[in-house]
């Protein structure tokens, strides 16, 4: 039901994409700005090194006669000569940590993560009362609840995803490098990030609603997940998974290309799922491509329904 209602208020409403598409365009931009002192270097450095040749012999046997093992070949071929250029040049080593670190770990996740909540915002008013809420005006007037939320939430991610990549590392130390692995991690990652999709879907909503602040709007999150775990988690599943196949499906016939609307249209999607999975299970009514939808109330959580919480968080 979710995932039905909010594939159809994303279709009735694809101008949000665009939207979404233009503010990624414009933080992407800068935050590739502040990365150049970090990327002209690492990426001449492995140029030198044959990385990108690397992928384009492997994308060249995949394209031209279907050769997927080539493509691995490839891929695996760079991978080598990126460890291979960490481990000759200490400089460019460091120059890598830190840009992992600074840039993509801490900066991307931030501002990137600023337009969820003005993202919720205008899509919580289409649901409950059909209104069409300007994202920029959202953005500018709930900027700082942004910045609390957005630092709130990379925090989480970082930890979360850093015992992922443990878990990986581990599979990788015990399987070796080799394409068989590459069909172990993916269904750990989808595993593994539907839970974290699941456990923080209610988090923007219950804030935006003004139910509580940003702190304790993920433990509200995490109680309305866990009193309906199996659909919630099934849900995300099965979105994730589409995403990830319709994703590598464009990936690999436009070389990247495609990945530059696919992108906005799964965070947006991602965004509709969540207040919409949070509506129903409010119990609360809500529009769908211009109708009025009644949830069933057998699956509405009372504890989260009991009074406004105040709090300075």
């Amino acid at each position: 039901m979710s995932f039905k209602n909010a594939f159809k208020n994303l279709i009735s409403h694809f101008s949000t994409v665009w939207v979404l598409l233009l503010y990624i365009v414009i933080f992407a931009a800068l935050i590739v700005g502040v990365s150049l002192p970090f990327l002209l270097p690492i990426t001449r450095a492995l140029g030198n090194a044959g990385v990108f040749a690397y992928v384009k012999d492997g994308f060249s046997a995949l394209f031209n006669g279907g050769n997927f093992k080539g493509l691995w070949d490839g891929l695996y071929a760079s991978y080598n000569a990126v460890i291979a250029t960490f481990q000759n040049d200490g400089r460019i080593a460091a120059l890598a940590t830190v840009f992992f670190v600074v840039i993509v770990v801490v900066a991307f996740r931030f501002f990137l993560g600023l337009y969820e909540i003005p993202m919720t915002t205008v899509l919580d008013g289409r649901l409950s009362c059909n209104a069409n809420y300007g994202f920029g005006g959202k953005f500018f007037s709930t900027l700082w609840l942004s910045v609390r939320y957005s630092f709130a939430k990379m925090l989480f991610t970082v930890i979360y995803d850093s015992i992922v990549s443990l878990i990986i590392y581990g599979v990788i130390s015990a399987m070796g490098m080799s394409i068989a692995v590459i069909f172990i991690i993916i269904p750990i990652i989808l595993v593994m990030w539907s839970f974290r999709f699941s456990l923080v879907a209610g988090w923007a909503p219950c804030v935006v609603n003004g139910e509580c602040g940003v702190a304790r709007g993920f433990f509200r999150s995490a109680k309305l997940f866990f009193k309906n775990f199996a659909t919630f988690y099934s849900t995300y599943f099965v979105s994730l998974i589409l995403i990830f196949a319709i994703g590598v499906f464009i990936t690999l016939f436009t070389l990247g290309i495609g990945l530059v609307i696919v992108l906005p249209i799964a965070a947006t999607y991602i965004s509709y799922l969540n207040i919409t999975e949070y509506y129903n299970k409010r119990g609360r009514r809500y529009y769908v491509d211009g109708c009025v939808f009644t949830p069933p109330t057998d699956n509405v959580v009372p504890e989260i329904i009991d009074t406004i919480i105040d709090d300075d968080d």
